[in-house]
């Protein structure tokens, strides 16, 4: 399988980027901390410190996974070697599925390496890991930063030049980050007359719209794995997380296995569309 060797070449030179690592670093470090925060603060143990962790993974896991595939295609189209790696016996798709293959496993290893610390200092502070809570949160988090390694290198192969896919990955950032928020903000206001409250009804397609951002998707995923515990917003997360209850009765849409649909779309569409654009481009 050609895509294979691509992503064998890809995985070996991502993980020589030294800002990267340093990103991870700082990720395994802040997720540390969060774990710890419990303690700290004197309520909760290890299942609480997962779900700060997973509120702190909302924010950091987008950045390290744009910053990871953002250059994947147009870095090598910008310097030209991508007509070496074309020259191999690769196609363009073998290109696309390879850089997706190997940005992803760069980015799951950092992920996966976060919450072997975050699980180290559970350990040493509360003497239990909660060994399940933490596998599911970091499954979850893992599949988080492949949905968003999925929209960078959809990014990427869509685009010919550094600058144009730097713009892009950050602005994508924005827009999930924090321009979403402000949309389900307004579009409460446009409804209701009036901004958000809890314990408000809020119509099914309203949160179905809120949910489409994957890192909404991913924090309902972690409410539902971290149910059995009382734990203040974990893994929603943000101002404007709508908290209500849905106004008439709860739509397969809104249920967790379609959250799980939510990320697969996040991390499959945007490459394929990016395909489609590279495979047609002139180089």
């Amino acid at each position: 399988m050609s895509w294979v060797a691509v992503a064998r070449k890809d995985f070996a030179d991502a993980v020589r980027s030294r800002m990267l690592w340093g990103i991870v670093g700082i990720f395994a470090l802040l997720l540390g901390v969060a774990t710890l925060a419990p303690e700290l603060i004197g309520i909760g143990g290890p299942v609480l410190g997962y779900s700060f962790a997973a509120d702190l993974a909302t924010t950091l896991v987008p950045i390290t996974a744009l910053v990871a595939a953002y250059l994947a295609v147009a870095g090598e189209r910008e310097s030209g070697s991508i007509k070496i790696l074309l020259g191999a016996p690769h196609s363009r798709a073998d290109v696309t599925v390879g850089k997706l293959v190997g940005r992803s496993a760069v980015v799951v290893a950092g992920i996966l390496a976060g919450f072997l610390v975050a699980g180290g200092v559970a350990l040493v502070v509360y003497g239990e890991l909660a060994v399940a809570e933490l596998a599911s949160v970091a499954v979850l988090t893992a599949a988080l930063g492949v949905a968003f390694v999925g929209l960078a290198v959809g990014i990427s192969a869509a685009t010919a030049t550094r600058s144009r896919a730097m713009s892009l990955a950050v602005g994508a950032f924005f827009v999930f980050a924090l321009l979403w928020d402000l949309a389900m903000l307004a579009i409460t206001y446009l409804r209701t007359g009036n901004l958000p409250t809890p314990g408000a009804s809020v119509p099914a397609w309203q949160l179905l719209v809120e949910r489409l951002n994957p890192s909404r998707a991913f924090g309902q995923l972690v409410d539902a794995a971290l149910s059995g515990a009382d734990l203040p917003g974990a893994g929603g997360g943000g101002p404007a997380a709508l908290t209500g209850g849905v106004s008439g009765p709860t739509p397969f849409y809104l249920e967790d296995w379609f959250m799980v649909v939510v990320l697969v779309a996040w991390t499959v569409i945007p490459v394929v569309l990016g395909h489609l654009r590279f495979r047609d481009a002139d180089l």
